[in-house]
């Protein structure tokens, strides 16, 4: 192409040049000059072939620099790659700030009821940092792109275009010698404009299906946020939940060690027998297991919370020690079913409904269409004298559609069958809704009072393991006894723990199956 490009142009300029020495009859053009221009325009033509490329840059990984490497999730700068990526697209910055806004413009701060800061910038950081919340969010404003798109069907379309041509004789005839030595040239321009004309409301359906189908992706952009917000607070008490009792299992290990030691110097003092040190370590090795599992779970758990917030897994954030802190917000008596209308996902599919009914409506209209169509165009064998013949054309074409009866009946049957199924998609989202509500009170009533009972069992079961111990030391009751009583202590602990941390679940259930809202608000 360059070969061409460096034949070609010369060339061109030579029979423009000497069209326009002919044209007014002026002095020839030095050879210089005609070298220089060919050399500028081919030096444009070659940027402009350079500009229609972008060259592929790798996307910013937030890699840390190996594995089990712990990262601060509070530094937001050094953990999100490694310098070449430091200075991202410096474009998305203004965007991805967009995006941010709109996040928070629409969903409503519920987590702050909690009172726990950390909890709160979690969250924020989660909203602004999540790949799958900015996916949504990219989809959403795909659709309103793409409803801008349809809304240019209530204009006039206009097109133009410009042709060039050079033509050859390769028998050397004396019709080609006559007419510009070996060659021929010739130009032509047109513009054209093409208006339908919506007599049936036809377009304006379009424009509706696809204003609707951009809110019912904005609907799905805020449930997303919802769900992952949810999803955070959630992940943030299970942190603290396990820290507890890795915290607790610690402290059990270091009893059982001491109860070792105790019962390894009454039987080296002859007042026990060889099964009790055998005892007292099985129970210490079980509870040195249950220290790791703990420890694993809580591993786990906080890789979640890091990739929930859109960063790599082994960043720690600033995290609560234990359950302690919760503080449950109080829920509006007499909660209203009008509360269902700040759920995001049934909105949408409300949403969705009315997109494909006018769907309906546009399939079903195979009427006539008209459209008005103008033309202007010219033609020389000179570029300079290329306006010198101007054509205009005005045209009406109407279609008729009807005809096609066949595939008139089956695209009206289609959107009529995807209509349907968003009614019966909506109907179901709405009982979903109803259900995970009802769920949801039910299981914070029935928590609260299962973790009040809990928690006295637990304070009780631990003062039998105390009392049981002062036995054990007095020569009241075997080792087994005391171990059995340590155990039953330890676990009515964990169940207490697990019952307040289903209770946490159970209100971010209702707060989630009410759109976000504890009724406070209306």
């Amino acid at each position: 192409m360059t070969r061409f490009i460096f034949r070609f142009i010369p060339r061109f300029i030579l029979h423009c040049t000497s069209s326009s020495r002919r044209a007014r009859r002026a002095a020839p053009i030095p050879q210089w000059h005609v070298r220089t221009l060919s050399m500028a325009a081919t030096a444009l033509l070659l940027s402009g072939c350079a500009l229609t490329r972008t060259d592929y840059e790798r996307p910013a990984l937030p890699l840390p620099a190996q594995f089990r490497a712990p990262i601060d999730g509070q530094d937001t700068t050094r953990s999100a790659g490694s310098p070449s990526h430091a200075s991202a697209p410096q474009a998305a910055t203004s965007h991805d700030a967009s995006l941010r806004a709109g996040l928070q413009a629409d969903l409503q701060p519920w987590w702050r009821a909690f009172g726990e800061p950390r909890l709160d910038t979690l969250v924020a950081q989660a909203l602004a940092g999540s790949p799958a919340l900015a996916l949504k969010a990219l989809q959403a404003d795909r659709d309103a792109l793409q409803a801008g798109l349809s809304a240019a069907n209530r204009w006039p379309q206009f097109a133009g275009n410009v042709t060039a041509a050079k033509s050859r004789s390769l028998d050397g005839g004396k019709a080609a010698l006559a007419s510009d030595g070996q060659t021929r040239t010739t130009s032509g321009a047109s513009l054209g404009i093409s208006y339908e004309i919506d007599l049936w409301n036809k377009l304006a359906a379009q424009r509706d299906a696809a204003h609707w189908q951009a809110a019912a992706s904005a609907w799905d952009r805020r449930a997303a946020a919802l769900s992952l917000s949810s999803q955070v607070a959630s992940l943030y008490w299970r942190v603290a939940y396990l820290n507890e009792n890795v915290q607790s299992a610690a402290e059990d290990l270091d009893a059982a060690n001491r109860v070792v030691a105790l019962v390894d110097a009454r039987h080296r003092a002859g007042s026990v027998s060889a099964l009790d040190p055998v005892q007292a370590q099985q129970d210490r090795d079980a509870l040195a297991g249950a220290l790791a599992q703990w420890e694993r779970l809580r591993d786990v758990a906080r890789h979640a919370l890091a990739n929930a917030l859109g960063r790599p897994a082994q960043t720690r954030f600033a995290e609560s020690e234990s359950l302690a802190p919760a503080r449950l917000p109080d829920v509006a008596p007499g909660l209203p079913a009008s509360l269902l209308a700040h759920r995001p996902d049934l909105a949408a599919a409300e949403t969705r409904v009315r997109a494909r009914l006018a769907d309906v409506d546009a399939a079903r209209l195979f009427y006539p269409s008209l459209t008005l169509n103008g033309t202007a165009t010219t033609g020389s064998d000179s570029l300079s004298r290329l306006l010198a013949n101007p054509v205009g054309t005005l045209a009406a074409s109407i279609a008729l559609p009807f005809l096609q009866v066949q595939t008139a009946r089956f695209t009206t049957a289609l959107a009529r069958n995807d209509y349907e199924q968003s009614v019966i998609a909506f109907r179901s989202t709405l009982l979903t809704a109803l259900t995970e509500v009802e769920d949801a009170l039910s299981a914070r009533e029935r928590t609260a009072s299962q973790y009040a009972s809990l928690a006295s069992a637990a304070a009780l079961a631990q003062r039998a393991a105390a009392l049981s111990g002062a036995r054990y030391r007095a020569g009241d009751i075997d080792l087994q006894t005391w171990l059995d009583a340590q155990r039953l202590a330890r676990q009515a602990r964990r169940n207490a723990a697990q019952s307040r941390l289903d209770q946490i679940d159970a209100t971010l259930s209702l707060v989630k199956a009410l759109g976000g809202t504890l009724g406070h608000d209306g």
